[in-house]
């Protein structure tokens, strides 16, 4: 991996001057503590962070110009990004991103200039119906997630596939749903849960399980059960069922990096720590931030959502979608919201997690804690710039960044630390 010299000095926070675990804010006995820690009956140490560490000049800066971007907004086809499913930086520096739109691969150099492109829509081998996840071995071959197909094919490094791989529940009722990560040859991989009757009204349902997939044989190893996301139920008589959205809704997050599951539910800020060797909780990280209410800004912020939405994506005219805001507004909605809106475990296994935004508000700094759950410092991303389908390693944040008329890039930005 290229490293990026960015020569600045690196101060040494005075908690870690004073020796202690876990840290004060500072050696001064009457301080503020930075975190508590305990240890629960299970003895799984429990870190309930209070403030950040980092003083003055300590702090992590994503810096906003990008050292690589890849895309146009017209110009050769290679360059033209329309549906960015994921994308993954490479030993060398290399960039491979999937495209869900055109269920193709393309692989671009250090500095962005295109190299090849391969699959495409369909169902033979090499193709996707839908390309809905790409990852990378250390070996710098490429893995993809096709949901509709449930199918894991590995492509080399040129581009050539080499094993397409349906993958099978072991268990009854189960249905594979997504990759939250990689971690050595498997894939970790999230179950849904269909087991019994569909319940009915404000529900956690279906749930998901979460677990290891081996790219080598297949076989499906269990980590953790979770509840789903909420959603509202209604049944008919006769049989029929219908789906509604439930606004400010609570669902897991997962995020997986160098040996760890990291899972939250977003009705609390408590973050538990996964082995994926064996599924056992290793720390759970905690903070005591208030649970928000929803009042009228936040009925009215989603609102303007979804006029946007529908004019954007629905293809309404304004005064069209204007007209059904009393419909939406009559939409089941949760009673407080969400605590978090993403997390992500970095190369180096700290910890980011976004606090919730409203729906297109500007998105607030990332939270940053390191391993053994100290709350290092807060972390701005550079406008329009999304970690979601990309990565964070040493020295940088790769993501897709969208620019005022909604036109996607790649972007590898420089880590200042």
């Amino acid at each position: 991996m290229t490293r990026f010299n960015t020569n600045r000095k690196r101060r040494i926070p005075t908690w870690l001057l004073c020796g202690l675990p876990l840290a004060l804010a500072a050696c001064d006995s009457a301080a503020d503590p930075a975190a508590t820690l305990r240890v629960d009956s299970a003895g799984i140490p429990i870190t309930t962070a209070l403030a950040p560490v980092w003083d003055p000049g300590d702090e992590w800066t994503i810096v906003e110009e990008p050292v690589v971007q890849i895309g146009s907004v017209d110009g050769p086809s290679e360059y033209v990004l329309g549906g960015v499913a994921r994308t993954v930086r490479l030993g060398k520096g290399d960039i491979v991103l999937g495209d869900w739109t055109s269920g193709v691969l393309r692989r671009y150099d250090r500095e962005g200039v295109f190299m090849w492109e391969v699959s495409g829509q369909g169902e033979g081998p090499g193709e996707h119906r839908r390309l809905n996840w790409v990852g990378a071995l250390a070996s710098d071959s490429i893995v993809t997630w096709d949901g509709p197909l449930r199918r894991i094919q590995i492509f080399g490094p040129d581009g050539l596939v080499g094993r397409t791989m349906r993958v099978e529940a072991p268990w009854a009722d189960f249905l594979p749903t997504g990759v939250q990560g990689i971690w050595r040859r498997n894939l970790v991989m999230s179950f849904a849960d269909y087991r019994g009757e569909m319940p009915e009204g404000v529900v956690r349902w279906p749930g998901y399980r979460l677990a290891t997939v081996s790219l080598d044989d297949g076989a499906v190893a269990r980590l953790i059960d979770v509840p789903g996301g909420e959603q509202e139920i209604t049944r008919y008589p006769g049989g029929g069922w219908a789906n509604t959205g439930y606004q400010y809704g609570k669902r897991p997050l997962f995020t997986v990096q160098t040996g760890t599951l990291a899972l939250v539910d977003t009705e609390a800020f408590s973050i538990r720590s996964i082995s994926l060797d064996d599924g056992s909780t290793s720390r759970i990280l905690r903070s005591d931030k208030p649970i928000v209410p929803v009042t009228e800004e936040h009925v009215e912020a989603f609102l303007d959502w979804m006029v946007w939405r529908n004019q954007v994506w629905g293809g309404m005219s304004e005064e069209a979608a204007e007209a059904r805001r009393p419909i939406w507004r009559d939409l089941p909605m949760a009673p407080t919201l969400p605590v978090l809106s993403a997390i992500h475990l970095d190369a180096a296994g700290n910890l980011w997690v976004r606090p919730y935004s409203l729906p297109r508000a500007e998105s607030l700094p990332y939270e940053v804690y390191a391993p053994d759950g100290t709350w290092l410092g807060n972390v701005a991303t550079p406008p329009g710039l999304s970690l979601e389908d990309g990565e964070i390693g040493e020295d940088y944040v790769l993501g897709v960044w969208m620019d005022e008329q909604d036109v996607e890039y790649v972007r590898v930005h420089r880590l200042e630390k």
